[in-house]
């Protein structure tokens, strides 16, 4: 079922002829008040031509306001990619029984929404952070088209020991940027924040926008759509993410190689000379080439090419941290039978850095799904992906997937359980798991009548995910779907088409639950904004420029896939 919305008659002709027929001397209000006004505000007829005093002041009354709606219009704006989104909702009615007007173009011009939030000032999230004076992690996939937003700010860094809010007042108040902020953007505490109703303070305007926005937002209760999920869905080696963290010395040198600062390779010679070591609890520990090493693999027939997921322990949801694809590696249990196997009372292997940065382990019992890895869809690794050589261990997260490694300590240390994942200050897992929306920026501009496909990912490290739910309704119903039997060292890229049925905005949510019965800490919502017909030429503001020539075109959902 669906909460229906009105087209709001646009033009002042419009409202003088709709005024002029439904005029009378005598109020037809007293014959049946409730009908006859909901026929006058719909644009009904009821009452013929008959006119009545004072009636010009309720024609001047209806175009003034209708001059409003057209004066604060919600911006609509195209990204640099192509897409049109427009982040406010329109307004096609005046939802309230005090009606004067068509509408009163309450999100804009009182609520001033399209001057709230992160985007009202930084159009793309992810080149903010990524052009910021202190280099970030990178943040934007292009291949999964992720979007960053504030949440998924605050996951990182408030639930990591960061003092978000007190770091970000300083980003926007200080010496150096208050003029800036204030008389470039017009900022204020209100940009960014919303008053509550019940005077407890203040609140993300990007945390409860859609509560704000409510009457201007259709619901439709147990939404229907054409779901499709698959494991197979691959990337290169180019389109995988890497966050490119700096931590040792050998991760600035890759980071100065990689595509984000010099874009230049590493020399073949590091490969032709590095060397990988076996040692602990070994009989024979060695030190050995790595292109000999794998020489010999090959020979052996042990050498593995197979499709893997690779996650990042901080992957927040509606985040660009996880990717699939095919790798081709060593074992390292045929590394350590190449020592001579294990010796008794080994509990660990802990994967040694190159530089000394970092030692993680796994439990004996993950050696199974522990490999060196040397080439990505087929190609030897490039410098952001650790080249010449990758830790790579399936069903953990990308922590202990160690760049650059050295070698092996076969060891007899106790490690304490691996728990994969974010846990936040309230012991609370905040990504697992995690069922995010892909390819789909706030308030994309979709056709009305024509199939839009959502499409995302959802997973959950080394737990299975059982099912995946969506809601159009902002979490009142929710549509289940069953993922049987998946594979959890694989992820699950799944597909969600939709048609709407009229003009106005949507908001999908998207969770996941396992099978012990997690389900995803924060539902990922977007809205979409169906019309009928595309924007016109001036009333779009280019992101990417002036000067930019890209076409007007509704989103389909598809555009990465063509």
């Amino acid at each position: 079922m669906m909460k229906k919305v009105t087209k709001r008659v646009a033009t002042a002709t419009g409202i003088a002829a709709v005024l002029a027929a439904s005029a009378l001397m005598v109020p037809a209000f007293a014959v049946d008040s409730a009908s006859t006004a909901e026929e006058i505000v719909r644009g009904g007829e009821p009452d013929g031509d008959v006119q009545y005093p004072g009636k010009e002041y309720i024609i001047e009354n209806y175009e003034k306001w209708d001059q409003i709606a057209e004066d604060y219009a919600p911006e609509v704006r195209q990204l640099p990619n192509g897409k049109l989104v427009q982040r406010t909702p329109s307004e096609y009615e005046c939802p309230h029984w005090m009606q004067q007007s068509w509408t009163i173009s309450y999100n804009t011009y009182y609520l001033d929404a399209d001057k709230k939030g992160c985007n009202s000032c930084h159009a793309d999230l992810n080149e903010t952070v990524m052009n910021m004076e202190y280099r970030h992690a990178v943040l934007p996939n292009k291949d999964l088209e992720t979007y960053s937003d504030v949440n998924q700010c605050i996951t990182c860094h408030r639930d990591n020991g960061d003092e978000f809010g007190r770091l970000m007042h300083g980003i926007h108040f200080n010496s150096r940027n208050t003029e800036k902020f204030a008389e470039g953007f017009n900022g204020t505490c209100d940009s960014c924040h919303s008053a509550t109703g019940n005077g407890e303070g203040l609140q993300l305007w990007d945390n409860v926008k859609y509560d704000a926005l409510t009457d201007s937002i259709t619901k439709v209760e147990n939404v229907e759509g054409n779901f499709d999920f698959t494991q197979e869905k691959t990337q290169s080696m180019d389109e995988l993410y890497s966050y490119d963290f700096v931590h040792g010395y050998y991760d600035h040198m890759r980071y100065a190689c990689s595509d984000a600062a010099l874009d230049q390779e590493l020399p073949q010679s590091m490969m032709d000379e590095w060397e990988i070591t076996v040692e602990g609890n070994v009989p024979e520990p060695y030190t050995a080439k790595l292109v000999d090493l794998i020489a010999e693999a090959e020979e052996a027939g042990v050498v593995v090419t197979k499709q893997s997921k690779m996650v990042c322990e901080l992957n927040p949801t509606g985040g660009g941290g996880i990717g699939q694809t095919e790798i081709t590696g060593i074992p390292v249990s045929w590394l350590i039978e190449r020592a001579g196997g294990m010796t008794e009372g080994t509990n660990s292997i802990r994967c040694v850095r190159a530089d000394g940065s970092s030692k993680n382990g796994i439990d004996v019992s993950k050696l199974g799904d522990e490999y060196l890895v040397y080439k990505m869809g087929g190609e030897y690794l490039d410098a952001r992906r650790g080249f010449p050589c990758l830790n790579w261990v399936e069903g953990y997260d990308a922590q202990v997937f160690s760049k650059q490694p050295s070698g092996y300590i076969v060891s007899s240390d106790v490690l304490d359980e691996r728990v994969c994942g974010q846990v936040n200050q309230e012991d609370a897992h905040v990504n697992r798991p995690n069922a995010t929306i892909c390819g789909t920026p706030e308030g994309v501009i979709i056709e009305t009548g024509k199939p839009y496909t959502f499409q995302g990912y959802v997973d959950a490290f080394d737990h299975k995910v059982k099912t995946i739910e969506f809601s159009m309704d902002h979490g009142e119903t929710w549509t289940t779907y069953d993922l049987g039997d998946t594979d959890v060292n694989r992820w699950i890229w799944w597909t969600f088409e939709w048609t709407p049925p009229e003009h106005g905005a949507y908001c999908l949510s998207v969770r996941a639950t396992t099978e012990e019965g997690e389900t995803s800490y924060r539902e990922h919502e977007v809205m979409v904004n169906a019309m009928d017909e595309l924007p016109s030429e001036d009333r779009v503001v280019k992101a990417g420029g002036p000067d930019s020539d890209l076409p007007l075109m509704f989103s389909t959902g598809l555009e990465n896939e063509e």
